[in-house]
Order: C-alpha cells, then structure tokens, then sequence
C-alpha cells in the first residue's frame, strides 16, 4: 500500500461514531489486543492540548526517554496524527500498518470508522516502536474511540472548560469514574471544578491543580518567555503568558511522572522547555512585517489569542489585518479584538458559498496561494498580520506565507 492508498482508505472511512465499543474492540483484538499491553496519559479539555503534549515529549525527549502521542481529530495528512518523539510518523510505516488494519478488518467483516483506523495504526506504531510514554489526546467534539480504552494511568484537562459545555464535562467525568489514578487539571470555573473534584473524591482519585499565585512571570519578547513557578526560573521557548499556564500544567505532570517512578532531572526539564518550538501555536512566523499563525477556532482560544496580542501592544500598535476561515471565528475575533482597542485593517477570509454579509474591509480568496497574496499585499509596518483557524486552515497558509517571503 502507497502513502497515497492509505490517506484514500482512512478518507473514505465513514465519518460516525459506532454506538457501541463492540466495532473496535473487534478490531483490536484481531490485532493482538495491543492497547493492553500500553499504560498512556490522556490529555483532555478545552484548549491546550497539543502544546501541552509537545511539551511533555520535549522534555521526556531531553531526559531520554521516548513518546509516542496520538492526536485527535484527523489532519489532512493523517501520518501527522502520530508522532514518535515529536516526529510523525513515516510514509512507509503509516502506510503500512494502514494496510494491516485494512486487511484485519476485511477478515472479520468489520468497516471501522476515520477515528478507529487512525486509533489502530497508532496502537500499532506504538507496539512498534516500544517507547516509554504514551499520550493520546481526546478529540474535542468527542468523535473518539479512545474513549473504549482501558482507563490511563493519569489525565491532564487543559485548559477552563465553558460551564455550558456538558459533553466536555461529562467525558472528563467518565475517565475519573472508568478508573484513572490521578486527575492534574488546570484551574477551572467553579462550577466544573466542583464536579471534576466530588467525582475524584467519590473514587479516590488524586487531583492536582497548579497554583497561579506561585507564577512571576519575566521578560517577554516574541521569541521567548521567561518565568518563575514554585521558585524555579524557566525559559520557555514560545510566546505568550498563557503558553506559560501550559508550562505549569505540564510541570505538575513531571511531578506526577516523577511519583510514578520516571527519573527526570530538572536539568531536562529547563531544556526541554527552553529548545521547544511549535509550528502554528501563537508562531512568530516573521519579525519584519510582524506575522503571527495560530491554529485556534474556539471561542475560549480565541479570547485567549487576543489577551496575548495584547501584551505586546505598546510595540505592536492597534492595527491588525486578519487571515481567517468563513465562518463565526470571524464575529469572535471581531468582537475579542474590538474589545481590547484594536482596528481591524483589512480580513481576508476563505471563500464562504452562504449569503452571510460581510465587512467592507473583507476580501474572499478560493485558495491558500491567494489568501497568502492577499493577506501580504499591501502589508505595512505598523500592521499585525494574524493567521488563525483550524489546523488544516492554517498550515497551508503559512506555508504560503514563508514560500513568498522566502523562508
């Protein structure tokens, strides 16, 4: 099976989820039941998951040790969804345990959907490639066959989960209950804080939550963040104070590894921090014109992406052009910006077929080459230019940017 085949066979799975676990389970055990051989970390919330799970196989990467993490949801090019020590996986390898769990399926009459095939091939890269941490992130909008795993050892919930979104709170619920020895979460609302710490009570289960009183935060500039938790000073590769609420979240998790009988040295843990770099995570794709990509679409990333902005507007200026997919993440980010004192220069958005009206100062472009055209044209000094959206919106874009700016 090529590449190519493979991405064809995981596109053309169906897209729902089975009502019951009994598909996957059928699928696992004719590969050799490999999620029991596996103890993982799950990551779970709102907001934060990726950078929190880069951070962790950075810095367990500094100490020596080997990750394998599983993203959800599917990426354009699936392989990404894998990642062995922060490097996805190979063509030739995804393609073929791909081809393995289309063979194993056709033997038992199974038609697994686009998550269990991704949730298989990872199982058995994982098996593969013997490592000694396992992270799978839960799929935002729950389509995640993960869920049927066995219990983690552990769950991290990042970022404040909205006191309207039940379903989030009721999936974190379900893992505490299924079994899970220690809940770290970030600080939440005190509605969901209240149900995530009854329900860790009522199973004995651990819960840590990092101490925002315990962060100084330093010196600030778009390449690096400086700061302070429990009296530790970091450097953390990325920019952004809330990137640093990762930080910490993380630094919790390295507490509860370190329970778990993982030897990491405080040395690996202020290098893999400091070396960290993400592609499209509040990105500082260039200095000259100032360009920024983000692949953020919820409304909470969205307040979150503007709080950021913010504290460097006294460089920056007020003016911002914005590079956005249709849809209602243009409102948010018109209401967030216009909040915090920004003009709004110019949007350039991808091409929307409904009969919503739009700004004057919009202009619609069809692909990514021109979204990146019209987006730079014109770019003065005094402008921002931000990219946001969803994953698959974004990285061709900056691909676009970098490709004209020569990078």
């Amino acid at each position: 099976m090529t590449y190519l085949n493979a991405k064809k066979y995981i596109n053309s799975a169906p897209d729902a989820m089975h009502e019951s676990d009994s598909n996957i389970l059928a699928l696992l055990d004719a590969m050799g039941n490999p999620h029991r051989r596996i103890k993982y970390l799950r990551l779970a919330g709102s907001n934060g998951k990726t950078v929190c799970a880069e951070m962790l196989a950075s810095i367990m990467s500094a100490a020596d040790y080997r990750v394998g993490c599983l993203r959800m949801p599917l990426r354009e090019e699936p392989r990404e969804n894998i990642c062995i020590d922060r490097n996805c996986l190979s063509m030739d390898e995804f393609s073929e345990f791909t081809a393995e769990v289309r063979a194993l399926s056709a033997e038992r009459g199974l038609t697994p959907t686009k998550a269990e095939v991704l949730l298989a091939v990872a199982l058995l890269a994982f098996r593969k490639n013997n490592c000694d941490l396992y992270v799978i992130e839960s799929d935002h909008f729950g389509e995640d066959p993960s869920r049927f795993l066995p219990a983690p050892f552990a769950a991290v919930i990042c970022g404040t989960i909205p006191s309207n979104d039940l379903g989030a709170i009721s999936r974190i619920r379900s893992y505490i209950i299924k079994g899970v020895q220690e809940i770290i979460s970030a600080p939440q609302n005190s509605e969901a804080h209240r149900i995530i710490q009854d329900t860790c009570r009522s199973v004995n289960c651990r819960l840590s939550i990092p101490s925002r009183m315990e962060i100084s935060f330093g010196r600030m500039t778009f390449v690096r963040t400086e700061f302070s938790y429990k009296k530790k000073d970091y450097k953390l590769g990325l920019c952004g104070k809330f990137q640093v609420y990762n930080a910490v979240l993380v630094l919790e998790v390295m507490d509860m590894l370190r329970r778990k009988g993982l030897s990491v040295s405080d040395e690996a843990v202020t290098r893999g921090l400091e070396r960290l770099k993400i592609p499209a995570k509040f990105e500082i794709v260039s200095l000259s014109p100032l360009i920024i990509a983000d692949s953020t679409h919820t409304p909470v990333a969205i307040e979150t992406v503007c709080d950021s902005l913010a504290d460097f507007k006294s460089a920056t200026g007020n003016k911002i052009r914005l590079c956005l997919p249709s849809g209602a993440i243009v409102d948010n980010y018109i209401r967030a910006l216009d909040a915090r004192g920004y003009e709004i220069e110019r949007l350039v958005l991808s091409q929307d077929l409904s009969d919503t009206p739009l700004p004057e100062n919009a202009i619609l472009c069809k692909t990514p080459k021109s979204l990146a055209k019209a987006a730079l044209d014109g770019l003065t000094p005094d402008t921002v230019l931000l990219i946001s959206g969803d994953y698959p919106f974004v990285i061709p874009v900056r691909y676009q940017i970098l490709s004209t700016l020569c990078f």
